[in-house]
């Protein structure tokens, strides 16, 4: 019910594995962590909007994703994970020359080597966005279904939804999920 830390180390007590997030730092306690690129080129294009000079390191770096994505497809190379941080951080280098860019460039540098995290885990993707597609239809149905109108229903379906999207994630089969269960 809420994404305060406490909350989060209740559900993840012992979790060692790749954490991908936006950078809220209630995640700052995890071990590995993989900031998320499609949260960060959504914060450059709202800090690109009229400013020609951060455009430009918008274009720069939505460059430098794309060789990330391409750097994923292989094993991990250290020459070519070296040569990408310090296009990341020339790139921060620039920004810190804009005045309204300060924000974008702190952000970038808080995310540290967090932003490369993925190109050593074959299974960790650069951004979050997977998780997020996944709530959107549960989100909109939240929005439109009866029994959402009160606290008892609302906590159901929240509770259904995810139980049913998880085994479908799992490939597994849900008639025969539903059936173990119910018996």
């Amino acid at each position: 019910m809420s994404r305060a830390r406490k909350c989060i180390q209740t559900l993840l007590p012992k979790y060692i594995g790749v954490v991908v997030s936006d950078g809220y730092n209630a995640y700052y306690e995890f071990l590995h962590r993989q900031r998320c690129w499609a949260h960060l080129l959504r914060e450059f294009k709202d800090y690109s909007k009229n400013n020609n000079e951060i455009t430009i390191q918008l274009e720069r770096i939505k460059l430098l994703y794309e060789q990330l994505k391409k750097l994923k497809q292989k094993p991990p190379d250290k020459n070519k994970i070296a040569k990408v941080k310090w296009q990341l951080q020339d790139i921060v280098t620039c920004l810190k020359t804009i005045k309204q860019a300060n924000g974008l460039a702190t952000l970038i540098e808080n995310g540290g080597d967090d932003w490369f995290t993925a190109l050593h885990y074959k299974d960790v993707p650069l951004e979050n966005n997977l998780a997020e597609r996944e709530l959107r239809p549960i989100v909109l149905l939240r929005k439109v279904i009866g029994c959402y109108r009160n606290e008892k229903g609302k906590r159901w379906i929240d509770i259904v939804l995810s139980v049913l999207h998880t085994w479908k994630l799992q490939g597994k089969n849900l008639f025969q999920q539903l059936n173990k269960v119910s018996s």
